[in-house]
């Protein structure tokens, strides 16, 4: 585990990463007040962490409160806003809180999906619960259907679950059904996602020559999905989140720093999908790729 790591492996006179400071609900509902309030109780009582972070869309929501004071940065969240974690671009509506919003990521995804394809009938597999449809994007996409002129072919399935295989089985099972349905596929992020149903989600695409894009990133591109934006290996957000911090450790509000950070707007390509499902590449979509693969990773 990485925490594990961080707390045992880096050495430094300015900062410590708390080894029994790492908390997960591991996916399972029941847990996830349980986890929060242990988490609340320790930093108004023990007082012992001077900075927070929140991995993603729960931690977010369970942090981001004035249940504590704490300082608090949160990171990895697809919708921040539409998902009630902060009031706006501008403000995250707590003092003590800041958390990276790019409100324009998924917009600029299926735009350059849609100019690259020009699909009528997009597919897109999510939970149909306000965490669910945050994670997907559905605002944005209902938004750009009606201004590109395509319809949405929806299939819902259970996301956040600690069991995996449930997730990710009904996943697979509405791949199936989308490829009957609609001409390309946005692979939203979700729990049924995973290193292990991407290859299958991959294959049941490539067979009936289904175009994909993935929500997540150019990982998802590297195991066999068409495209997505690249991030270029996180080095541009890892540099943003490693100066919030610094600053926040430095004496400075984390609600008064910028909170807006937008990728730079390159593509990654999988060139073997390409060719698989008989996607010619025009050369203005080449000379703005930053990331190419040109195989199908199996491992």
């Amino acid at each position: 585990m990485l925490w594990d790591w961080l707390s045992t492996k880096v050495k430094s006179d300015y900062i410590e990463f708390v080894a029994n400071a790492h908390y997960s609900a591991l996916w399972e509902n029941d847990k996830r007040g349980k986890v929060e309030d242990e988490i609340v109780f320790r930093l108004n009582n023990d007082k012992d962490i001077d900075l927070m972070i929140g991995m993603g869309t729960w931690a977010g929501k369970g942090l981001a409160n004035y249940r504590h004071r704490t300082n608090t940065l949160v990171f990895s969240t697809s919708n921040p806003i539409s998902s009630g974690i902060i009031k706006s671009v501008e403000d995250s509506g707590f003092d003590h809180v800041h958390v990276r919003v790019d409100p324009k990521r998924n917009e600029r995804q299926l735009k350059v999906f849609h100019e690259m394809i020009g699909f009528h009938k997009l597919g897109i597999v999510y939970e149909d619960s306000l965490t669910g449809r945050s994670y997907a994007a559905i605002d944005t996409i209902e938004a750009l259907a009606k201004t590109h002129d395509f319809k949405i072919v929806r299939c819902h399935t259970k996301s956040d679950t600690s069991d995996k295989e449930l997730a990710e089985k009904g996943v697979i099972k509405c791949f199936k059904e989308l490829v009957k349905k609609a001409d390309a596929i946005y692979v939203t992020q979700q729990g049924g996602v995973s290193g292990r149903s991407i290859p299958t989600l991959v294959e049941i695409a490539n067979e009936h020559k289904i175009p994909t894009f993935s929500q997540s990133g150019a990982r998802e591109v590297s195991y066999g999905v068409l495209a997505s934006l690249s991030r270029a290996g996180y080095k541009y957000v890892g540099r943003f989140h490693a100066e919030t911090i610094a600053k926040v450790l430095n004496g400075a509000q984390p609600n008064q720093l910028n909170q807006l950070y937008e990728e730079p707007p390159k593509i990654a390509l999988n060139l073997k999908t390409a060719e698989i499902i008989g996607f010619d590449p025009p050369i203005v979509l080449m000379g703005a790729t930053d990331e190419f693969f040109e195989e199908i990773n199996s491992n």
